[in-house]
């Protein structure tokens, strides 16, 4: 959970998630998005790729990014019983 809280904590990587959420995007999408370069968009994509939050899949010569569900699923428990442990 540390690595994942980690690479949560960044604004440019919290804007790349809630970019792909809807449809999976190509690094040449992501950067001019965010408007940094595209080596510093691609340091982002890969912690949260080590992360597991997202996944990528290549399409000819781009490498495309989307969200790992399963992870977001498992946060989502880990903190639903977090909260109940307070009840």
């Amino acid at each position: 959970m540390e690595i994942i809280l980690k690479a949560l904590a960044d604004k440019n990587r919290l804007k790349i998630i809630n970019f792909i959420k809807d449809k999976p995007k190509c690094v040449c999408e992501i950067y001019p998005f965010l408007g940094i370069t595209q080596n510093l968009t691609s340091h982002h994509l890969s912690a949260l790729k080590n992360a597991n939050l997202i996944k990528s899949e290549k399409k000819g010569r781009h490498i495309y990014y989307s969200l790992n569900k399963k992870t977001f699923y498992n946060i989502r428990n880990f903190f639903d019983n977090f909260l109940i442990s307070f009840y």
